[in-house]
């Protein structure tokens, strides 16, 4: 049998996908005796809701295994304590906070979130193969392993001053998409909407005061320059 070729950014989206894996795995262990209880707010949808259809669409899977990776209150306040110490080039390491998985296997959608400043050299960072995105003031970027975000979040109180010089950014990982050849535009623009709703959710729990996720979102690809 010939060698398998795997390009460099499914390599990433694997790497990727590896960490949050053993996020999940290590904060289930290191949580399992804590009494506090994890919030469902961050990563559990309901059937009806938009984010349920639209895993049931990505995931291909009528039903699906969630995994929280953390408590929202604690969540929130890790990702507003990286704020804080963040240097002024380089952006944080993604925390992971919610995983969706149609079955056994590596196979999932994950959803990571950090802040990056909004003069580093990472913000340009080209997605291979990516589509720009561009939603109600929100820029994105899509191709079929990876959509990234960024977000303008003003935080309140000490951290207000920070943020205004960074981007909060969602960093969303589909390997279920690995492997395959049928991801179209239309499976783009979902996955582009899905981490835009649960980025969303991300600024409602850090208490973003410009609310820059509140309107639908209204996904299509930015025009060519």
């Amino acid at each position: 049998m010939p060698p398998v070729h795997i390009s460099a950014d499914v390599r990433k989206a694997l790497a990727r996908s590896t960490v949050a894996v053993l996020s999940v795995l290590l904060l289930s262990s290191c949580g399992a005796g804590d009494s506090e209880v994890k919030s469902a707010s961050l990563c559990e949808t309901a059937a009806s809701s938009e984010e349920g259809a639209l895993l049931r669409k990505v995931l291909r899977a009528d039903d699906f295994e969630t995994q929280i990776s953390n408590n929202t209150s604690r969540f929130a306040k890790d990702l507003g304590r990286e704020l804080a110490e963040m240097g002024p080039a380089q952006e944080t390491l993604p925390s992971y906070a919610c995983a969706y998985r149609p079955g056994p296997g590596v196979e999932r959608v994950t959803f990571g979130f950090g802040w990056v400043p909004r003069a580093s050299k990472d913000v340009d960072r080209p997605l291979p193969k990516g589509v720009a995105y561009e939603m109600n003031g929100v820029a994105g970027a899509t191709n079929d392993t990876v959509t990234r975000l960024r977000v303008p979040c003003d935080m309140p109180g000490g951290l207000g001053e920070a943020s205004k010089s960074a981007w909060l950014y969602a960093d969303a990982s589909y390997t279920v998409n690995i492997g395959r050849s049928d991801v179209d535009q239309a499976a783009l623009d979902r996955q582009t909407t899905l981490t835009y709703l649960m980025t969303r959710r991300v600024a409602d729990a850090l208490g973003c005061e410009n609310k820059p996720l509140e309107k639908a979102p209204v996904v299509k690809p930015a025009p060519t320059p």
